[in-house]
């Protein structure tokens, strides 16, 4: 029934709004969520991580808000880290699931199978881990897009979805104040927020696109795709 009605509005043109507004919705929930709580699940995921001897730092909108904000950005629905590929630990699901953390879902790359973002759940806060890559000079995330035209689970059953790649600068890492938590962020945070979000990054802007601005996203012809978890 619910595969009957999505195909349904889609003809209609009418999926994409509603499923812009139920997205909506569900971004302002979370936001005050992470605004009365998100400290909490960040604390408890440094120290899983931290336990390991890996350095998740701060990254996209979490780093964003800290350097910008001193906080969490006011709209912003959950709480992104990074993770070298090369630090990442074969036991990490099983010492997140220990703290408290549920995996939910993974990203992957259909050629390779290559997990490039995991998304756990949090007394119902979600964290998403991005793995970053090195190449050269430079790290890379990677950014699933929305199909082309397909919904979501139509995507995810067939061809997948576009991907880019997010490009910064290779540095180090060091501890520093978040609200009174000390975690890792990139040492050269100005030039990953460049990278990311363009040299505008400390203005903000209603309804950023990266397409808009000069940024290191780059568009691939990778597709990828989701495994959820029960």
């Amino acid at each position: 029934m619910r595969d009957f009605v999505v195909k349904i509005l889609v003809k209609l043109g009418l999926y994409k709004p509603i499923v812009e507004l139920i997205n909506r919705v569900k971004f302002e929930i979370q936001a005050r969520r992470m605004k009365r709580d998100g400290l909490a699940m960040l604390r408890a995921a440094d120290n899983v991580f931290s336990q390991m001897n890996v350095r998740a730092f701060l990254t996209y909108g979490a780093l964003l808000g800290a350097y910008r904000e001193h906080g969490f950005i006011s709209y912003d629905p959950d709480i992104d880290l990074g993770v070298l590929e090369t630090e990442l630990p074969e036991d990490l699901h099983e010492k997140m699931d220990k703290a408290g953390f549920r995996l939910i879902r993974q990203n992957y790359i259909s050629t390779t199978g290559q997990v490039v973002e995991e998304t756990y759940e949090y007394h119902k806060l979600h964290l998403d881990i991005f793995i970053y890559i090195r190449e050269g000079n430079e790290l890379y995330s990677v950014i699933q897009r929305r199909h082309e035209t397909k919904e979501w689970k139509e995507a995810n059953a067939t061809d997948g979805f576009p991907c880019d790649r997010s490009y910064v600068p290779v540095c180090d890492f060091e501890r520093r104040n978040f609200l009174g938590l000390q975690i890792y962020v990139p040492v050269d945070a100005d030039g990953w927020l460049r990278a990311i979000y363009s040299d505008s990054y400390m203005t903000p802007i209603k309804n950023w696109s990266a397409k808009d601005y000069k940024t290191r996203i780059v568009h691939t012809q990778d597709r990828s795709y989701r495994k959820y978890f029960s």
